[in-house]
């Protein structure tokens, strides 16, 4: 299996795919998106169960999604009704959350310290232990096309890759903590490393092709968080210290953004993490803001 390890080798890896994607002309590109992320809505729960502290979010269909609230620890389930979100469910978590995926009719939630994985299955949210390798300290995880999980490991800083039984097929070291993590459609892996304000991207045998330099605003260095991608290959980031949405072409070219700083509806305070509602949809846990916000990608063609 090839991988890019951490240490020397990866910076050499990552070195030379930086020189050839060109990170001056990345960088132009950037900073003169085009706006193509409008605000839908905004969606704080209800009185007695009001979001947070939200640091997860993931889609179940387009109608469905749900949310891990750190303060309380708790999973919320939120469907929509006639034209916005309510609250349909409300599961007590035993730690704190980490992660949050949707797989198969499952949500699954890494929990902080050594809870590892549960799952929330079915209709009823049946809750489930998920057998994890000895030692493995989840945190952010990510869906895969076929049913599988990724699971970025903090104690030993790599990203291990399940199929759908949960049997581990790969691992992958990453140089910096992982702060997202996505698959895309071709089985390839976008990994997000927030101190490095880096997007790096795997192909499906975990050898780095690709790494992309994202500026801050100002003085300020960005920090890429949740990360996602759609059935095209598109990958939208959040930026958590501009609290922006940036999106990239499947081949890491500057494609658009949306979203600023801030706490009026449509603008974001240290946005932790973003899922795919619809094609043309994102969801954004705003933790700072305590709700997660709908946004709609103004690019894409409306459904007839």
């Amino acid at each position: 299996m090839m991988r890019c390890s951490a240490g020397p080798i990866l910076l050499a890896c990552a070195a030379v795919v930086v020189t050839s994607l060109g990170v001056s002309s990345l960088e132009a590109a950037q900073r003169n998106l085009p706006r193509v992320l409008v605000f839908e809505e905004a969606v704080r729960g209800t009185e007695e169960s009001e979001l947070r502290w939200p640091v997860g979010v993931a889609a179940a269909s387009d109608e469905e999604f749900a949310v891990v609230d750190a303060k309380p620890a708790r999973l919320l389930v939120f469907r929509k009704l006639g034209a916005s979100w309510q609250l349909a469910k409300t599961v007590s978590l035993p730690a704190a959350p980490a992660g949050l995926a949707h797989v198969g009719n499952r949500y699954v939630v890494a929990l902080r310290g050594t809870e590892g994985l549960m799952a929330l299955e079915g209709e009823q949210l049946l809750v489930r232990k998920i057998g994890l390798p000895g030692g493995v300290v989840p945190g952010v995880i990510a869906p895969r096309r076929d049913g599988g999980l990724l699971v970025y490991d903090y104690a030993s800083g790599r990203v291990f890759k399940f199929d759908p039984n949960g049997n581990l097929l790969a691992e992958t070291a990453i140089d910096g903590r992982v702060t997202g993590l996505a698959e895309g459609p071709g089985g390839e892996m976008w990994v997000a490393v927030g101190e490095q304000s880096a997007l790096l991207r795997f192909d499906p045998n975990g050898a780095m092709t690709a790494r992309i330099e994202i500026p801050g605003v100002g003085p300020v260095p960005s920090w890429p968080a949740g990360i996602v991608v759609d059935s095209e290959g598109t990958l939208a980031v959040l930026d958590r210290h501009a609290g922006r949405i940036l999106l990239f072409e499947d081949g890491g070219s500057p494609l658009g953004a949306g979203s600023r700083r801030g706490s009026e509806p449509g603008l974001l305070l240290f946005p932790r993490a973003v899922g795919l509602l619809a094609e043309d949809q994102l969801i954004v846990a705003d933790e700072g803001n305590g709700r997660v916000q709908v946004f709609r990608r103004t690019d894409k063609a409306e459904s007839p």
